[in-house]
């Protein structure tokens, strides 16, 4: 697995995890979520330290980078989300009866992680 899968996904897990579900299927998702959040640190110190190198970071957590190293910055984060990932974590079963409301996309991106079921398969 790749980087960028589990960092595409933080999104489509945040409107996930925002969803009433029973409190079984809630449970496994946060098992889920906490496996990978080790992945999701490193990420997220690798992408601050390319701020730093080369950029300038905000107040706001908004980062300026001069127009010379965009291209640079682009490739050394491109780097970081290809980088194979073994993040240990079972796919979590969630019926599709529960109360959620996910988009189409979100279900892609969260394909590697989720596997959405009908009830009577749970």
């Amino acid at each position: 697995m790749k980087m960028f899968q589990i960092i595409n996904a933080i999104s489509a897990f945040t409107k996930l995890a925002a969803s009433d579900m029973k409190m079984t299927d809630a449970y496994r998702l946060q098992k889920l979520l906490s496996s990978l959040q080790v992945e999701i640190d490193f990420f997220n110190d690798q992408k601050l330290k390319l701020a730093q190198k080369y950029g300038t970071i905000n107040d706001d957590g908004s980062v300026d980078i001069p127009p010379d190293k965009v291209s640079e910055a682009q490739a050394a984060l491109d780097d970081i989300m290809d980088v194979d990932v073994k993040a240990e974590y079972e796919v979590v079963k969630i019926p599709i009866s529960d109360n959620i409301e996910v988009s189409t996309n979100d279900i892609g991106v969260l394909s590697p992680f989720v596997e959405f079921i009908f009830s009577e398969d749970a």
